[in-house]
């Protein structure tokens, strides 16, 4: 019997429709790895919103290379369900940051904390609470400003999540494919918290920013440096780099300055 000419919409939908969760296959878990014995500089790398630890683990294995001890913690609500990201709220991921932060200070005496967008985020907000633990911040596209993220605060009571724009399968990324919209109204009014605690960061830092950022609003990392309180504070521009700069082509340019601003600071 020959097949129909038209199928169902659904049943096409369903074949054309990319996988919710990326990559399932890497490994995106909580890591902590052990620098050399004499180097008291410990290293805390926050992966992004919607992401695992897959985005940070190329910049901390090198890192780690180096002599450093990394940490980097698996977000609440991330590496699981989308739904499971709905669940949880801003302080959940300051809780789990703040948790990760103290345990890497008591084994260490000088700690960094590099994040990735939101990230970023809870980077700063790290920075302004607990300014004595922190020697320095390494900031990689911090989701300030992202372009109608505020919608998701009117469209969650009614719909539990959208699908992204610009995705790439190609990309070793892991995580959502979907944006979670109670979750994104989370992460918006994390950037308000941020914004409003920007003068209280007198941390060091360094900023990187893809020119190819197509996420986020990329006058978000100009308004963190005029904004931040640090007097010691610097943007790259990454010419050929998108939002995920920590997997993008211009990955060893941003270590190499990376490592060179941790060692400036004593690390």
């Amino acid at each position: 019997m020959p097949q129909p000419r038209f199928r169902l919409l659904k049943e096409i939908l369903m074949e054309t429709k990319p996988p919710i969760f990326q990559n399932p296959q890497m490994d995106g878990s909580s890591f902590y790895w052990e620098g050399k014995p004499n180097n008291k500089v410990g290293i805390l790398l926050f992966h992004g919103f919607t992401a695992t630890t897959v985005e940070v683990r190329p910049v901390a294995k090198f890192l780690n290379i180096q002599g450093y001890t990394v940490m980097g913690p698996l977000l609440p609500g991330h590496g699981v369900s989308p739904q499971d990201l709905n669940r949880v709220t801003y302080l959940d991921w300051v809780r789990a940051g703040e948790n990760a932060l103290i345990e890497l200070k008591i084994k260490h005496e000088k700690v960094f904390v590099l994040g990735e967008s939101m990230g970023g985020l809870l980077s700063l907000w790290l920075s302004a609470v607990y300014p004595d633990f922190i020697r320095g911040l390494l900031l990689f596209a911090p989701a300030l400003k992202i372009p109608g993220l505020w919608k998701s605060n009117i469209f969650w009571p009614f719909v539990e999540s959208k699908l992204k724009n610009n995705i790439d399968l190609s990309s070793p990324w892991q995580g959502f494919n979907v944006v979670p919209l109670r979750a994104a109204s989370q992460l918006n009014r994390f950037q308000l918290q941020v914004l409003k605690k920007l003068p209280m960061v007198t941390t060091p830092m360094i900023i990187f920013q893809g020119k190819l950022d197509k996420t986020i609003d990329s006058s978000s990392s100009v308004e963190v440096l005029e904004r931040a309180g640090s007097k010691s504070k610097q943007l790259v521009w990454l010419e050929e780099s998108s939002h995920c700069i920590l997997l993008d082509k211009q990955l060893a340019e941003a270590q190499t300055i990376s490592l060179d601003f941790i060692k400036k600071l004593g690390g």
